[in-house]
């Protein structure tokens, strides 16, 4: 396979798939595996994956990948992510072929006749298990991606290839990453929204509200992803699963692992993410769901989407923020005085803090 600029990137189809909701069925998502180099965020987890795999196999689970499972903007190639992850690579197709494989593509994945055609997968953009289970990846429900998806693949890869340059992480939340680069990435993003802000006041002198709403949307879309709602998708997930057919709605995305409560017979439910030291997973019972951590076996539940269901920073957007945590000097108060370990860094601390982004 030749490299990432030869991957199409057409608008996505919709391809729906339904499955009996009856028998057990094993979720995880966005493993993001890559290179195998320092950058690559899979961080290395092959002999775990392929653990996970094999308990799935002895359970004879359906196993559904709801996407992002390789990093072509980190990885570039195909050939790469063979060379760093081929057993696992091979593992799942072996496990398609046996037990058969789901697999709804993400807002990383560019061309679907690899997972199709190479790696024998179902290829869906949506799952449902009988009548109340909804499957996605979840960047439909991500202000910025969902409806700027092409745009996003090119801001990824200048992402990455500004990590690879640099040798460091420049993510969010701050506090999990709370290096010079990372930092004087956040200086220079209160720069940008203070001109954001400007434009959003002129816009609105001559009239031109919607164009002035656009621009404080990004500003909040950057303090909602700081303060925990990951993607800034939980507002949008609220909607769509209280108002939709479907009792559970699962999705990935945001890396933010877990189950919460959104109404009278609706639950959200999700997968996490494999990125960094993240391990969590979900099973479907034939009735419910239980989230887990592959390595430490803790059960995720709703303690950190409690903020977002409260609304506690829901109007929020990053020059307020700013004015609350920046100390001065390229130091934060969430960092320095507020600090608490994030979910990468072990399973314990995962309920409170969101996964980095992958």
């Amino acid at each position: 396979m030749s490299g990432l600029l030869a991957w199409a990137s057409p608008k996505p189809l919709q391809i729906e798939r339904r499955l009996p909701a009856e028998g057990v069925v094993w979720l995880l998502s966005d493993l993001h595996m890559g290179d195998g180099s320092p950058s690559d965020t899979f961080m290395g987890k092959d002999r775990e994956l392929l653990a996970f795999l094999a308990r799935a196999r002895a359970e004879g689970a359906h196993l559904v990948v709801a996407g992002d499972i390789i990093d072509f903007h980190q990885a570039w190639s195909m050939s790469r992510v063979l060379r760093a992850h081929g057993k696992v690579i091979g593992e799942l197709s072996r496990y398609a072929d046996d037990l058969g494989v789901t697999y709804i593509w993400g807002n990383h994945d560019h061309d679907i006749s690899l997972f199709r055609d190479l790696l024998r997968f179902h290829v869906c953009s949506s799952l449902e298990l009988g009548d109340q289970v909804l499957v996605q990846h979840g960047y439909e429900y991500d202000p910025w991606i969902g409806p700027h998806l092409e745009a996003s693949h090119l801001a990824t890869q200048v992402h990455h290839l500004v990590e690879r340059s640099l040798h460091t992480w420049i993510r969010l939340p701050l506090q999990n990453f709370y290096t010079k680069a990372n930092r004087l990435s956040f200086w220079l993003t209160h720069k940008v929204a203070l001109v954001l802000q400007a434009e959003a006041r002129l816009l609105r002198r001559v009239g031109l509200h919607s164009r002035a709403h656009r621009a404080e949307a990004v500003l909040r879309y950057w303090a909602q992803n700081q303060l925990g709602d990951a993607a800034g998708m939980f507002e949008n997930i609220c909607t769509a699963l209280t108002t939709g057919p479907h009792r559970f709605l699962v999705t990935g995305h945001s890396h933010l692992p877990g189950q919460v409560v959104l109404g009278p017979d609706r639950t959200y439910v999700n997968t996490g993410s494999w990125t960094f030291n993240s391990t969590s997973y979900a099973v479907w019972d034939g009735q419910s769901f239980t989230v887990r951590d592959w390595l430490s076996g803790r059960v995720f539940g709703d303690r950190a989407y409690r903020p977002l269901v409260q609304g506690s920073f829901r109007h929020l957007h990053f020059l307020d923020w700013w004015r609350e945590d920046y100390l001065g000097w390229f130091r934060f108060r969430v960092a320095e005085e507020g600090w608490r370990p994030s979910l990468d860094e072990g399973p314990d601390a995962a309920a409170d803090r969101p996964a980095p982004l992958g």
